[in-house]
């Protein structure tokens, strides 16, 4: 698949995650996908589960506290995000369906 194609339907992701939770799609350079109020929301659309590495990267790239994967993530991204990841919420699917809940200090 073209990078052209891939940015559609990354694009088509990131509107159908902002509509099922009711955030606004914002995307650009240096931006989240999708502003929620004050929650910044990355959204990866993958053939497959996401993976650590693919994870950090993503929250590296705007410090999202919330990252959706449409494919769900690896147990060992899973995993991390528990132990090292403790302010990110992670969601699976199109709606947004919460996988790992942050936790409260």
């Amino acid at each position: 698949m073209s990078n052209k194609n891939n940015a559609k339907k990354g694009k088509r992701a990131e509107e159908k995650v902002a509509k099922g939770i009711g955030g606004t799609r914002k995307a650009g350079p240096n931006n989240p996908d999708i502003t929620m109020g004050k929650e910044k929301i990355e959204v990866k659309d993958y053939k497959n589960p996401l993976t650590k590495s693919q994870l950090q990267k993503a929250y590296q790239q705007n410090h999202a506290n919330i990252i959706v994967s449409t494919k769900g993530f690896t147990d060992e991204a899973l995993a991390y995000a528990k132990t090292r990841m403790p302010k990110v919420q992670l969601r699976k699917g199109r709606t947004g369906e919460i996988l790992v809940k942050r936790r409260k200090k």
